[in-house]
């Protein structure tokens, strides 16, 4: 990824957070709120692992990949492939 390009994710990054409206949201709906425009952008989520967006019948929002997984295995899951 380019600097640039990283650059760029990161302004808009910042501009989706100053758009959030602190006075009407709690402390822990704001972080929620923060953690999900993050990991839609960055595709990681704080603690640093990749994730990708659940199917509509899952739980969650986000698919939290192990860590200790192969770059290759992590790209197979991202589009929906068998991998073992």
């Amino acid at each position: 990824m380019s600097k640039r390009f990283k650059q760029v994710k990161v302004q808009h990054f910042a501009s989706l957070v100053q758009e959030l409206k602190i006075d009407v949201l709690t402390q822990e709906e704001f972080v929620n709120a923060v953690e999900e425009i993050y990991m839609a952008i960055f595709r990681h989520n704080t603690d640093g692992d990749f994730v990708t967006e659940t199917m509509p019948n899952e739980e969650g929002n986000w698919k939290i990949h192990n860590r200790t997984q192969t770059n290759a295995v992590a790209k197979a899951i991202a589009k929906g492939e068998d991998w073992w």
